[in-house]
């Protein structure tokens, strides 16, 4: 199944290229601790100033939105305590679905 995710941080707490946001990247690139999830895309989300992050988006393949929970609770910006608020939404990805 296919899940997106939105997320968005404490306003102000993290700065683009900023330790966090590089242990993040680190993280989708490479979660062994999660091989049951699989990032297909990733990305920041930002406030007027491009210097801000303002959250960020994902699509992920997982068995189950538990599976999700779990691999966000497990990230960087959890464990840091940056994240406001996050919405996980399974997602029927329609158009430049890989292998479709």
């Amino acid at each position: 199944m296919y899940f997106v995710v939105i997320a968005h941080h404490e306003q102000g707490r993290v700065k683009s290229g900023s330790d966090v946001q590089l242990a993040f990247a680190d993280f989708l690139s490479s979660h062994p601790e999660h091989p049951d999830v699989v990032v297909h895309n990733a990305g920041p989300t930002h406030v007027d100033d491009v210097n801000i992050v303002d959250g960020f988006l994902l699509v992920v393949e997982a068995s189950s939105i538990e599976t999700v929970k779990a691999f966000i609770a497990d990230c960087p910006y959890s464990k840091a305590g940056t994240l406001a608020q996050t919405h996980i939404r399974m997602w029927d990805w329609r158009t430049g679905k890989p292998g479709g």
